[in-house]
């Protein structure tokens, strides 16, 4: 009886529980399923020049971009350009990040004024940041300009968004500038989990700073760096993309057109739409590359089980 009991209760929490997420079910299956599997299946069609529909043509659109003689070069520049500014935008924005949090970790008069000041860049939409610093950079009446004038630093305007020799530098500190908030109220939020008295102790036994930081504090933000890891590259992926349109618009020549231009170019601006489809899916690969690379090979405590359970029967496990 208590059992009959039990397992209807059980039901009725169940379908509650299924009714309360079908909402965002149907949210997660309209706007994010849905488009990936169309997106796929686009990327195996001829889709192009509007045409509505498009016959199938297997893998050509994904040789084309890899073997293609006048569209391979241009791919594989642009990968380029990805990585080189995700490899930047990832170091500076963790760096930067985590040095903040330390800093409002500590205890000090203006700590939440600090905090507000922080969180403004990250709260304002991309495009009005993106059009910010487009003002900055301006070679007309750029405070940037003006301001390296002043100081003797330059001695005529220089075009930083339209030289090929800064123009990714100009998207990168506008994308750091954005996005370190964010990453520094995860830092932040990870530090307050340590327990203070495990610095008391480390300052008991003599431990200097570095060490500390070393020995105590990075090891025990591993799960929130791995997850800053996993969001700044799915950012510098993809979120760079609103800085790009209003900054340089994809130029000086190929000089930011990283991977995510590319693919809109393709898609909206020359209407392959297919050949832009398989170009995002192979972002979308390279991301899950990157997440695996962070979450799984450089984990030691998975690496370290991996290595017991590969070790063969005979082998003592320590």
């Amino acid at each position: 009886m208590a059992s009959t009991i039990e397992k209807r209760r059980l039901m009725r929490n169940s379908g509650l529980a299924y009714r309360v997420l079908l909402p965002s079910l149907a949210f997660v299956l309209v706007f994010v399923v849905f488009p990936m599997v169309y997106c796929i299946s686009v990327a195996f069609k001829d889709y192009k020049y509007g045409i509505p529909t498009g016959k199938a043509i297997g893998f050509k659109n994904f040789t084309d971009i890899f073997l293609d003689p006048t569209i391979a070069p241009g791919f594989f520049k642009s990968l380029l350009v990805t990585f080189e500014f995700t490899a930047m935008a990832v170091v500076l924005v963790v760096v930067i990040s985590l040095a903040i949090a330390l800093l409002l970790n500590e205890r000090f008069r203006g700590n939440s004024i600090v905090k507000v000041a922080l969180l403004l860049p990250y709260a304002m939409p991309g495009i009005a940041g993106a059009a910010i610093w487009n003002w900055i950079y301006n070679p007309s009446f750029g405070i940037l300009d003006f301001t390296l004038k002043k100081l003797g630093i330059i001695e005529e305007y220089i075009a930083f968004a339209a030289d090929p020799r800064f123009a990714l530098f100009a998207v990168l500190v506008a994308y750091v500038w954005l996005f370190v908030p964010y990453s520094a109220f995860l830092f932040t939020a990870g530090l307050a989990t340590i327990p203070s008295s495990v610095y008391e102790a480390a300052r008991m036994d003599g431990s200097s700073t570095i060490n500390t930081f070393r020995k105590i504090t990075l090891p025990l933000l591993r799960p929130v760096l791995q997850l800053v890891l996993v969001i700044q590259t799915i950012f510098a992926l993809l979120y760079h993309f609103s800085l790009l349109f209003v900054i340089t618009k994809g130029g000086p020549g190929d000089a930011t057109r990283t991977l995510a231009w590319l693919v809109y170019q393709d898609s909206f601006a020359f209407n392959r739409y297919g050949r832009g489809a398989a170009m995002a899916i192979v972002l979308a690969l390279i991301m899950l590359v990157f997440i695996y690379i962070y979450l799984v090979v450089l984990d030691p405590e998975r690496t370290a089980k991996r290595r017991q359970t590969s070790l063969p029967s005979g082998v003592p496990r320590v």
